[in-house]
């Protein structure tokens, strides 16, 4: 009884420390974008998700960096499921300009929640991708700046 209760303490430690850190992350990339500093595609997003195949839907918040690898862009998520349930993650894909917007897709896998397939469409204000995973669920994001 008390590993339990020692499992569930530090899974509950894990999860709000990750949501603190994005919480800064987002704080930070809304001032940048607000001051001017952030242009397309980098900084916040935030809209919804939902996936087509069961029709669970959630909030979402992106925010996207530079990657340290040339061409590359870094995504990191928050997504929220049902009422109680938020978790974060982050995954750097390959993109390239295409007109006025810039086209990032790739793949990475997410351990139990199997491998995600992800390829946006970002542009100055708007933000759309779709999504997919190996266990064939379906959806899209849709996202505006804050």
């Amino acid at each position: 009884m008390i590993s339990l209760r020692i499992l569930l303490a530090s899974c509950m430690v894990l999860f709000l420390c990750n949501c603190s850190s994005f919480e800064r992350e987002w704080d930070q990339s809304v001032a940048d974008y607000q001051s001017g500093t952030t242009v397309a595609p980098y900084g916040p997003w935030r809209g919804q998700w939902k996936t087509k195949t069961n029709g669970h839907t959630g909030d979402l918040r992106a925010i996207v960096k530079r990657s340290s690898q040339e061409g590359n862009y870094t995504f990191r998520y928050q997504a929220t499921w049902g009422l109680l349930f938020r978790g974060t993650y982050s995954v750097t894909f390959p993109g390239r300009k295409q007109g006025g917007a810039y086209v990032i897709e790739g793949k990475k896998s997410l351990g139990p929640f199997g491998t995600f397939g992800h390829k946006a469409t970002v542009n100055s204000n708007s933000f759309k991708a779709s999504y997919s995973n190996d266990k064939g669920d379906l959806g899209a994001f849709t996202l505006r700046r804050p």
